[in-house]
């Protein structure tokens, strides 16, 4: 395949990242003398593309580096907002956000909490810090505070309770 598109000089990258949102990107291969010998020995993802542009913007135009952050974080709301009430669903819509990423984005991260706090989304908060914490971030003692108040205010007092003895109770323990 990779052969066929080198051939015809047009290459289709297509990023599914959830069923509501898809990129397209069409790119021109080089076919010149110069350029294709290279290119020939490189897989697809290598090769030198040329879309008339010069080299430089086509590094600054990576995928997802023409949207702001801002507009990343309520992309995010809003795919959380609309998701059935999945466990699966939450964590790879969460999973698909962060890929792009080169740093996990937790700052990020916590301004999706306070938006989804003030939407009084208790157990969307849970299941974003339960995430949050599945993959070893944000494990600090504010964090464990906000899921225990999420927990509660969606009526799971008893796991509340239960992770409070398990991650903070026994915390200051030795410490005096």
């Amino acid at each position: 395949m990779i052969g066929h598109l080198r051939r015809i000089g047009v290459g289709r990258v297509q990023t599914l990242l959830n069923s509501s949102y898809k990129t397209t990107m069409e790119v021109q291969i080089l076919t010149s003398k110069t350029h294709s010998a290279a290119n020939a020995a490189l897989p697809l993802s290598q090769a030198v593309y040329h879309d008339g542009k010069s080299e430089q913007n086509l590094r600054r135009n990576q995928i997802g580096d023409n949207v702001s952050k801002k507009d990343k974080i309520k992309f995010l709301i809003t795919t959380l907002l609309d998701l059935n009430d999945s466990k699966d669903a939450v964590y790879g819509a969460l999973d698909a956000w962060v890929a792009w990423e080169q740093k996990f984005p937790i700052a990020s991260i916590k301004q999706v909490l306070i938006a989804l706090e003030k939407e009084q989304q208790w157990h969307r908060i849970v299941q974003v810090i339960k995430w949050m914490l599945s993959k070893g971030q944000g494990t600090t003692m504010a964090t464990y505070a906000q899921l225990i108040r999420a927990l509660d205010m969606d009526h799971r007092a008893k796991e509340a309770h239960e992770f409070w003895l398990k991650k903070i109770a026994f915390q200051g323990v030795g410490s005096f």
